[in-house]
């Protein structure tokens, strides 16, 4: 057991007597809280963890030799399970605002531990979790930026290392300036090359990954279906309905939505309707089953045949939303941080409540093969459920409408070229607004839209290729969410917004399931059937025509910031150890080294170990030698019994210290390097 003890045991670690190196481990934590600060957007606690951090390295610092007191380890050890009762308080019933909460705690966490660090190993610890506060901070940021956060802290740790390293040799903090130059800039400009002509990986999904906590908040009463805020009639603050109504639109603004880091674009898709009536969308199947808050593949239908592969998308809540899973069908799995989940007849996913800034959900989708070939080959077996009477209903469709949608798909041999005819028609012959009047009394927007005011906005187009569709036996359905938004193939990921609220088509081809089509102008018709460009190069060719103002200087200005980071500290340590090795090629002019001067340069090695003191970058031998001999470590080496010298520094026996630079000095300044039957003789002495 005691030797089991003693390999548990972790080696005792020195006390950190670096000022420079403390700095260094509380600037990591402070780019981490900015980080927080800056993306995650909450402040009260990163303010309060950065004052505390401080005035506990002050304390640390100080009292850095002295015995930790069993009081004030008892009283931080009550501060940390403080700080974790906000953890659980926050997570669970957001009595903290509900804001971050594992950032916040590790924050705390390591506000409070500043008091106690006296170790190097505990400064270590320090910079450990503030590398975990980043991390949590890097699922919320949506730009180039943050490279340079994630560039700060690795130069902060680096520096650590360095001055913690210096201390203990008793070396000012310097570094060679030329060295530190041509590495940042070797690996920098080696990073941006080899950023833009290697492919990125595609995203794996392993298993979803999500940060919030549990919401504990229930289900109560029957699923009602909430429509996303496509018209804002309510006073709900999520702009949550049960239908969608074609009299009227709401106006959508520019502020965010959601975030959305993703591995390839996709319509964000929440609700489904099946049945219009007098210019309004609703659901008529209020059937659904209870799922747990993580949804494994075996639950969910099986995969699409010949689809393109999986993809992961988590998604973070930016304003309040319904109380709807958006995410790109057909789902392979996912999780939300909530107690339970319902899965409606259209196999849309329900939280027990409304969606509130901060919430973060993860998805994996597969990403389907909706190439036109496949789909025009489509003669797949999947049946349509036992609602298919619902999908074909087009009663509400005028006579004219009908014939307008047979005169378009006169020519067409199969449902894929039908399909295609009618929504080229629409896109074609019809122009998207926002800015239209209101519906005549008395008519169906769907006819006013299609004979007299040929323009309108999403809904309009997928409210009449829905029905036109329908009239022609192919079934049909209306789908409501978001579009992509903005989306950058550079970071894979997705801002979306107010105005980005979309409805689009759905139809049914037996071998595909469910495909969604848009009639909109202006956009693809299809889906994306493959994953996008992951060449950086030809990314940033995609990205640089839908830039947003102000953009395109951010963006070229910071373009792979943060894929550089790993390649260009490999190509540093690289490129430093090539420079190294010239000019030591340089330096020996070809040369081979002497007898006996390896060996001897070893022996140094070990007797300066045996010493208890390292010889400093800047002391030369003379100078070590002449401090040693004044220095208190020279007499704790005994004499070896048994021989006819004496110990290292005795008197009355060969100074061995002296003798070793002696010949030290005469190989590096006279070429005159002992033989290695010389080095072996001085070794035996203090083996």
């Amino acid at each position: 057991m005691a030797a089991v003890r003693r390999w548990l045991r972790l080696p005792a670690s020195p006390i950190e007597h670096s000022v420079e190196g403390r700095a260094f481990v509380f600037s990591g934590f402070a780019v981490a809280v900015l980080a927080i600060a800056l993306y995650g957007q909450d402040y009260v606690v990163p303010v309060i963890g950065v004052i505390a951090a401080g005035i506990g390295h002050v304390v640390s610092y100080r009292e850095r030799n002295h015995k930790r007191g069993f009081w004030r380890q008892v009283f931080l050890a009550a501060l940390v399970f403080g700080a974790l009762f906000y953890l659980i308080a926050d997570s669970a019933l957001a009595l903290f605002g509900g804001i971050l909460p594992q950032a916040n705690f590790a924050i705390l966490l390591v506000a409070i531990t500043s008091f106690d660090l006296k170790t190097r190993r505990n400064c270590y610890s320090s910079l450990w979790i503030s590398l975990a506060i980043l991390y949590l901070a890097a699922v919320y940021a949506w730009d180039y930026a943050f490279g340079i956060l994630l560039a700060l802290w690795t130069l902060y740790l680096a520096g650590f290392w360095i001055a913690s390293h210096l201390k203990r040799m008793e070396a000012g903090v310097r570094v060679p300036a030329r060295a530190l130059t041509l590495m940042l800039a070797a690996g920098i400009l080696g990073g941006v090359g080899w950023f833009v002509a290697v492919p990125q990986p595609t995203a794996i999904p392993i298993s979803p990954l999500v940060i919030s906590l549990p919401n504990f908040s229930s289900f109560k009463g029957d699923l009602e279906s909430p429509a996303l805020p496509l018209v804002q009639l309510t006073g709900d603050p999520t702009g949550a309905t049960t239908s969608v109504d074609l009299h009227f639109r709401g106006r959508l603004g520019d502020a965010p939505v959601m975030y959305v880091r993703t591995g390839a674009p996709a319509y964000w898709r929440g609700l489904v309707f099946d049945q219009y009536r007098d210019g309004v969308w609703t659901a008529t199947n209020h059937d659904y089953r209870e799922m747990q808050p993580f949804v494994p593949p075996r639950f969910l239908p099986p995969a699409p045949p010949h689809n393109l592969g999986t993809f992961v998308q988590t998604f973070r809540v930016l304003r309040p939303l319904p109380g709807v899973i958006n995410a790109a069908y057909p789902i392979e799995s996912l999780y939300a941080p909530v107690t339970a989940l319902r899965e409606d007849a259209y196999g849309t996913f329900h939280t027990p409540g409304p969606l509130r800034p901060g919430q973060t959900y993860s998805v994996v989708s597969y990403l389907p093969d909706l190439s036109p070939e496949s789909l025009r080959a489509d003669e797949g077996n999947l049946s349509l459920s036992d609602y298919e009477r619902e999908y074909l209903d087009s009663q509400a469709l005028s006579a004219r409408g009908r014939r307008l949608a047979a005169d378009i798909t006169n020519e067409a041999t199969n449902p894929f070229d039908s399909v295609m005819a009618l929504t080229s028609y629409l896109q074609a012959n019809y122009r998207y607004t926002l800015d239209l009047p209101r519906v005549p009394t008395g008519r169906d927007p769907v006819d006013w839209f299609l004979f007299d005011n040929k323009t309108g906005y999403c809904e309009q187009f997928a409210t009449a290729e829905t029905l036109m569709l329908r009239s022609l036996g192919i079934p049909a359905r209306l789908a409501t969410g978001y579009a992509t938004g903005d989306y950058d193939p550079i970071l894979n990921q997705a801002v979306v917004r107010e105005h980005d609220a979309h409805a689009w088509v759905e139809v049914w081809f037996s071998g595909h399931g469910w495909v969604p089509v848009d009639p909109t102008p202006g956009v693809p018709p299809l889906a994306a059937t493959r994953f996008p460009n992951h060449w950086a190069a030809g990314g940033l060719a995609r990205l640089i025509p839908h830039l947003t103002i102000g953009a395109p200087a951010a963006a070229l200005g910071s373009v792979g910031a943060l894929a550089l980071i790993p390649v260009a500290i490999a190509i540093a340590l690289v490129v430093v150890l090539a420079y190294a090795w010239l000019r030591r090629r340089r330096w020996t002019r070809g040369s081979r080294p002497a007898r006996g001067e390896s060996e001897l340069l070893r022996l140094y090695e070990r007797l300066q170990r045996r010493l208890g003191r390292r010889r400093a970058p800047p002391e030369t031998p003379l100078e070590y030698e002449h401090a040693m001999h004044s220095s208190p470590f020279m007499g704790r080496w005994p004499a070896q019994p048994g021989r006819g010298d004496a110990g290292v520094g005795q008197p009355g026996g060969e100074d061995l210290l002296e003798e070793v630079t002696r010949a030290v000095n005469e190989g590096v300044y006279a070429g005159r390097w002992p033989n290695p039957r010389r080095v072996r003789e001085l070794a035996e002495r203090i083996s």
